[in-house]
């Protein structure tokens, strides 16, 4: 049997537009806060039920709708922002495609009051399904928007909604996002009547941070480094965290185009290029920041949801954004900061064993300073004394592999490892890099190589710039390309493809500082900056290291990178 096709029907082409755009009750608020923006509003005021579910309320003293207008207003394309093709593809409002209400009056019930200036008397329009009223009623200037029993039409979609708590946390993330986008307007949030919070205007630069601190936090604004930069148009400012505050989600990354909220995967690609090598394993930064371009250089007409945005020159952008966070950043690091050994270096109280001074790389398996004192006299009491910051708990991460090994993680720095039963105390990041050059010596030159996704810009270092082919001859042979863009960057288009956690911007920081070098302290400097934790590593990984622990342990005389110890050892170590 051949279906025929047919027209939708209206309502259902609404509903279709609005599993688009609404969500969830969080994405009420969002639309309704966009309008209320567009209206030239000062004051507005957010009031939820039940998380949502039962009643949003939105008002506002913005410029109000016409009366004539208000059934208008609930119709699918229908909308004051735009009118001509063109208009399109230069849109500075937050809204323009003209489906927000009429996405939300075909899920709920609304009604909206609304009295412009130049109107005698407010009137409200009662939607509720193809029903419509409209009447004459009193308010001051401005629009209220009521939104209750979300989904009552469609109880399939009401089913996946979360609990009150969960929907009115999505709600209260809306609200403080668009507070930071409009910091001029007077906000306030009530839930089930009860006042969350209340947001005077921000009108001078004290009351911005004030603002600020308010949602991100004190801490945040203490430890932030602002920034304020102009280039070909573009425009970016804002605040970011230094290296010290870190968070295990990127759920603080609040990134502003032209004032409209984006989770634009450029623009977080571009952040996290800019804190590679400063930040723990899987840890993220905070930010705020605020980009302005021409309205022309960049579409939102991209998702009804109008999250993502699409750039007419997105590789200008992207390195726009990279090396102007990475320029604030570096300013704030001192010289030490910017050779510690990110994820270790709250979790051992001994120096660290990492590529701390480009001499040591120079001499082959030369003790460094800090290993001398990282075992100090391998007995149980020290070693328990110097695994302080992060002690084994019964939680603790626990790895067991087919084979007869058994990893148990003290910290991000010290691992127990248990082979055969016999257990050893290994510092896993010296391990880890003598796993990774005993890798890396082994294999035939030129080191095959995997090419990166983007990109890495980095200055020329002026002991370069008269042997650049030298330079990449030289880095080919470790499986690492360059090119160079012009006379003061060259672009790292891959790295070895047997060492995946290679934090490519410290290693060329070391590699500025050295004025010779060959292939063999080359393997030796890619070994010693790898940024990664214990975690992260695979089955295969775990195994291949544990090779190398036991060959490392056969050697005669003391060995820095681990220790075989006795069951008395172990229980005085984990305190049980």
């Amino acid at each position: 049997m051949v279906l025929r096709i047919h027209q939708l029907s209206p309502a259902i082409a609404n509903q279709i537009a609005a599993g688009e755009v609404i969500e969830r009750p969080a994405s009420v608020v969002k639309e309704l806060l966009e309008n209320s923006l567009d209206a030239g509003a000062s004051v507005i005021g957010v009031d939820v039920n039940y998380g949502g579910l039962l009643q949003i309320t939105v008002s506002d003293n913005g410029s109000g709708i016409f009366g004539d207008d208000l059934p208008l207003a609930v119709a699918a394309h229908a909308t004051s922002k735009i009118r001509t093709l063109d208009d399109l593809y230069s849109i500075d409002s937050m809204g323009f495609r003209g489906e927000a209400l009429a996405s939300i009056a075909s899920v709920a019930k609304v009604t909206i009051i609304s009295k412009p200036e130049e109107q005698d008397n407010a009137m409200m329009l009662r939607v509720e399904g193809e029903n419509r009223t409209l009447s004459p009623c009193a308010r001051n200037i401005g629009t209220t928007i009521d939104v209750s029993d979300l989904f009552y039409n469609a109880p399939v979609r009401k089913r996946f909604l979360k609990n009150e708590k969960l929907e009115f946390q999505a709600i209260e993330m809306v609200v403080k996002r668009f507070a930071l986008s409009a910091p001029r307007i007077a906000l306030t949030l009530k839930h089930n009547k009860k006042l969350i919070f209340s947001l005077p205007p921000a009108l001078s630069e004290q009351a911005k941070a004030i603002r600020m601190g308010r949602i991100l936090g004190n801490t945040f604004m203490r430890e932030a480094i602002f920034l304020d930069v102009e280039h070909s148009g573009m425009r970016l400012y804002g605040w970011i965290s230094n290296q010290r505050l870190q968070r295990s989600q990127n759920d603080r990354q609040w990134i502003y185009v032209n004032q409209r909220m984006v989770k634009d995967k450029l623009l977080q690609h571009a952040v996290k290029q800019a804190y590679d090598g400063l930040l723990h394993a899987g840890r993220f930064p905070i930010c705020l920041l605020y980009f302005t371009l021409p309205a022309s250089e960049v579409d939102v007409n991209v998702h009804p949801t109008k999250h993502e945005v699409r750039f007419q020159q997105p590789r200008l952008v992207h390195d726009f954004f990279t090396s102007q966070l990475t320029k604030a950043l570096q300013s704030t690091l001192d010289h030490s900061d910017t050779r510690e050994y990110a994820y270790a270096a709250s979790s051992c109280n001994e120096q660290q064993n990492t590529v701390s001074e480009p001499s040591h790389i120079c001499n082959d398996r030369e003790t460094h300073e800090g290993e001398k004192a990282l075992f100090p006299s391998w007995s149980a009491n020290s070693l328990s004394s110097s695994i302080t910051s992060k002690r084994y708990k019964k939680n603790s991460s626990v790895y067991h592999p087919e084979t007869e090994s058994q990893w148990v993680i003290l910290n991000e720095r010290f691992i127990l490892v248990f082979i055969k039963q016999q257990p050893y105390l290994a510092d896993i990041v010296t391990l880890f890099q003598e796993w990774i050059e005993k890798q890396l010596m082994q294999k035939a030159l030129p080191l095959e190589s995997r090419p990166l996704l983007i990109s890495i810009r980095y200055p020329l270092p002026n002991q370069w710039i008269h042997k650049p082919e030298q330079l990449k001859h030289e880095l080919a042979r470790v499986g690492i390309q360059i090119e160079y863009s012009n006379a003061d960057d060259l672009l790292i288009r891959s790295i070895p493809l047997n060492a995946p956690y290679l934090d490519v911007r410290r290693f060329f920081n070391i590699l500025c500082e050295l004025d010779f070098f060959d292939t063999e302290q080359l393997i030796a400097l890619i070994s010693r900056s790898q940024m990664f934790a214990p975690k992260q590593l695979t089955v295969e990984e775990r195994s291949e290291m544990n090779q190398v622990l036991l060959e490392l342990s056969l050697k005669e005389g003391k060995c820095n990178t681990c220790k075989a110890l006795t069951i008395d050892d172990c229980r005085m170590l984990l305190h049980e």
